[in-house]
């Protein structure tokens, strides 16, 4: 199984508007961020994210490709957190 870290995380908002996040540090993490905190619409760029998503733990494409296909979705959905934290606390990570 595919998990290579992300070059960079994406910080995802656990609920739309709330300042919450999950840091999805690969593809394993996106995947699950997916299935259990999307709180968008399931639109086209959500299941291509999933597909790339499973794709990546298949290793049939990068973990960068699957990134930015995750990143592409949460954009369109208005959940990718941008803002900076400046408090020193770390967002929420998806515990195994």
């Amino acid at each position: 199984m595919g998990t290579r870290n992300f070059n960079k995380p994406i910080v995802l908002q656990l609920k739309q508007g709330h300042a919450a996040s999950l840091r999805a540090r690969n593809a394993a993490d996106a995947l699950e961020y997916l299935k259990r905190f999307w709180s968008g619409a399931r639109t086209r760029e959500y299941r291509r994210a999933y597909a790339i998503c499973q794709s990546a733990l298949d290793n049939l494409v990068s973990a960068e490709s699957a990134r930015a296909y995750v990143v592409a979705a949460a954009e369109r959905a208005g959940i990718l957190h941008r803002q900076r934290d400046h408090s020193g606390a770390s967002p929420y990570q998806l515990q195994r």
